[in-house]
């Protein structure tokens, strides 16, 4: 068996597709200041479903990258740490964070902000799937104001 093939032999529920994608964020210790500085992607939540849809893409884009599928089949093998409470990291805040090669952020002079995608001809089409759903979800996750 390849090191990919444990992800994507597993189905995974929502609560588990999240919760990998939370594992992986938390581990980079250069989380912390994204998130200070993206916080606004986590200000609202998602609309019902997308987080599971998100994490599930993110896994698959993620999964194309033979370093990042040992990554999450390591961690599939590792009983996940006892989590308090719901979801700790929200999921557009993680996706952005785990896509930062990929997706940028620049505040427009209104003070909103504005996604930019940043991709070649040569990515993946699950690649530009999950973009397209990160830039569609970023301005809901903005509404309250920014």
């Amino acid at each position: 068996m390849r090191e990919h093939e444990i992800m994507t032999a597993l189905p995974l529920t929502d609560e588990q597709a999240c919760g990998l994608i939370q594992r992986l964020t938390a581990a980079n210790p250069d989380f912390s200041a994204f998130a200070q500085q993206y916080a606004f992607l986590g200000e609202r939540p998602l609309p019902d479903g997308q987080a599971g849809a998100l994490s599930r893409e993110l896994l698959d884009v993620l999964c194309e990258s033979p370093h990042q599928a040992a990554r999450i089949d390591a961690l599939l093998l590792t009983p996940s740490p006892a989590q308090d409470g719901p979801t700790t990291i929200p999921p557009l805040l993680a996706a952005a964070f785990l896509m930062r090669n990929y997706l940028h952020f620049r505040r427009r002079p209104d003070g909103a902000w504005e996604p930019l995608v940043e991709h070649g001809p040569a990515d993946s089409p699950a690649l530009t799937g999950l973009l397209k759903r990160m830039t569609a979800l970023v301005p809901q996750a903005t509404a309250a104001g920014s």
